[in-house]
């Protein structure tokens, strides 16, 4: 509940059904709907300035609890207000037929120099969403009780929020008309600045949500590559995560019909971060070569997806990225694979940790998520209170790291706040250096807690891969209870030491981590297998060569018509 309350949404829509009780059941006190009514509104435009369907419900309850306010302060005196109050419920209520209009031929951009006329930046549809953001504050403030002033002003405001809706309506209505005559329009500025950037490739994103982390991680590899290049993001709740995090230039392009003009004749290749559905409307545009990068090696299931068939060319992390789509029958040639590593991990410290004498030993537990579906719900949050309990017997510190769609997860993300919970406990009591919660998840990277780690326990995911790299002690969880199946399913764990399904072995696998390890040997050769043979200085240098290898060069597609797996 409480992280509920922690979501601007559900907390607008409470106060404004607060403010529909409190303009019907307490009506000797207008200024507390009123109050109230500034707060939604107030917040909304703040929070949602360039949106002008955002928060459909809450808006239209509010306008409605300041109608019945008016009505109640003076009735058919403040008709002026009564009918502005009218429209703005009518408008609300079709803001997102609206918003469809105003988006006709019109895509919002960041970091791209666009050049509009004045007519154009003054019915864009930010601009219709800011002002009629400012109008909703206006008539809260109208709403006020008639004072000596009360019809000029309601009557004030009638004159404003009337103009406000003949602006929109010319707007709807031209492109209406302009959606009559172009069978699929396209914003004609943004497709000139598009062939002024002159892109040699472009990243396209779609997803769920909080899937973001998946394109940032390859951001800045991307912009060392020093060409320049155009991020295509699909949905708009994507926009601000990607946004804030980057200054490349970004489209946002929910319709497909765009992605067939949008892109100019110098870009060459197009790259994608996971298996979003969407991703087949720009793969089906065959003049471009299509790369997967996927966001992370693992032996999950997604991981070796056939999904990856229709790639031109599949980025993998070393050998074991290859064998893996092949041993589940997935037949890739191998011509369409390139081994470059995982550039992620170029500034990870391979071999013990640096610490001063005396220092504890600090042990990093990375718990993933549930996954989409039970099948693939890999996530060792049930059995993270025993594994933490047990850490902390071993006067350890402990980095908690969860997965970022964790809190997708109402009954996981309980989970973590619980362990959350006793780790924060034991830090007051005892002292202890642990890192959990925005300190392990946002301030400090992937990179940054395995530096700062001795020995983990992961989960089946890609932190286990990237564990690997820097050639430390680890150990895997088993809460789908695979048992022998494991090492068939999930080779990497070869390296590591397993849990038992209900981590009862956990004091005996923390004796290997911390104690014996046993297992150094095979360690190293498994991580080359999975990761390469390359030093972590070369890891950025020679993705950028592959990367620069997609566009270099005219598309030339030629299939072989053989088949990697009767090679193998």
């Amino acid at each position: 509940m409480k992280q509920l309350l922690k979501s601007w949404p559900l907390r607008l829509n409470l106060l404004s059904v607060l403010a529909v009780a409190a303009a019907v059941a307490l009506q000797d006190r207008p200024w507390l709907t009123v109050g109230l009514a500034l707060a939604v509104f107030g917040v909304g435009a703040w929070r949602y300035r360039d949106d002008v369907a955002t928060l459909r419900s809450a808006r239209a309850l509010t306008a409605f609890a300041l109608l019945v306010t008016v009505w109640y302060d003076g009735g058919l005196d403040r008709w002026p207000l009564l009918l502005a109050g009218a429209g703005m419920m009518l408008f609300i209520t079709a803001a997102d037929l609206v918003a469809r209009a105003l988006n006709v031929g019109y895509l919002q951009t960041y970091n791209l120099n666009i050049v509009r006329g004045r007519r154009e930046r003054w019915t864009s549809p930010p601009a219709i969403a800011r002002m009629m953001n400012v109008l909703s504050v206006l008539y809260a403030l109208a709403a006020m009780p008639a004072g000596r002033f009360g019809f000029a002003t309601d009557l004030a405001f009638m004159v404003i929020a009337g103009a406000a809706f003949g602006w929109t309506s010319l707007a709807v209505l031209r492109n209406y008309l302009h959606r009559r005559t172009v069978s699929h329009p396209v914003d004609i500025q943004v497709l000139s600045a598009v062939r002024r950037l002159q892109p040699k490739f472009v990243i396209h994103f779609a997803g769920t949500r909080e899937s973001e982390y998946q394109l940032t991680m390859w951001l800045d590899y991307f912009t060392a590559v020093g060409d320049p290049y155009l991020i295509i993001i699909r949905d708009q709740y994507l926009v601000d995560g990607i946004a804030s995090r980057t200054d490349a230039p970004i489209v946002v392009v929910p319709a497909q019909s765009v992605l067939d003009t949008l892109l100019p004749e110098s870009v060459r290749a197009c790259y994608y971060v996971n298996h979003a559905v969407k991703n087949a409307q720009l793969v089906k545009l065959d003049k471009y070569l299509h790369v997967q990068l996927m966001h992370g090696d693992s032996d999950k299931a997604i991981s070796r997806s056939p999904v990856s068939l229709m790639y031109d060319r599949v980025f993998v992390a070393g050998q074991a990225g290859i064998d893996r789509y092949h041993r589940h029958g997935v037949d890739i040639p191998n011509y369409k694979f390139r081994k470059i590593g995982r550039p992620q991990l170029h500034d990870l410290q391979v071999g013990p940790r640096d610490k001063r004498e005396g220092d504890r030993r600090t042990v990093l537990y990375t718990p993933t998520w549930t996954g989409l579906t039970a099948d693939v719900n890999y996530s060792s949050l049930k059995q993270g209170k025993k594994i933490v309990r047990a850490l902390l017997k071993r006067d350890v510190n402990i980095i908690f790291r969860t997965h970022p769609y964790t809190r997708t997860n109402a009954a996981y993300h309980a989970l973590a706040e619980d362990i959350k919970g006793i780790i924060a406990a034991d830090a007051a009591a005892s002292g202890r250096a642990h890192r959990w919660g925005e300190r392990a998840e946002s301030a400090m990277s992937l990179s940054d807690c395995i530096n700062a780690a001795d020995v983990a326990i992961s989960d089946i995911s890609g932190t286990a891969s990237d564990w690997l790299y820097c050639g430390r002690p680890f150990a895997m969880t088993d809460p789908k209870g695979f048992k022998e199946r494991y090492l068939e399913e999930f080779p990497l764990a070869k390296a590591a030491y397993l849990l038992d399904p209900d981590a009862g072995n956990i004091e005996r696998v923390l004796d290997e981590l911390l104690e014996r390890d046993s297992k150094a040997d095979l360690r190293a050769a498994t991580r080359e297998y999975y990761l390469g043979d390359i030093k972590p200085g070369d890891l950025v240098d020679l993705f950028k060569a592959e990367v620069k290898a997609t566009y270099e060069q005219p598309v030339r597609k030629i299939a072989t018509g053989g088949s990697a797996l009767l090679a193998a």
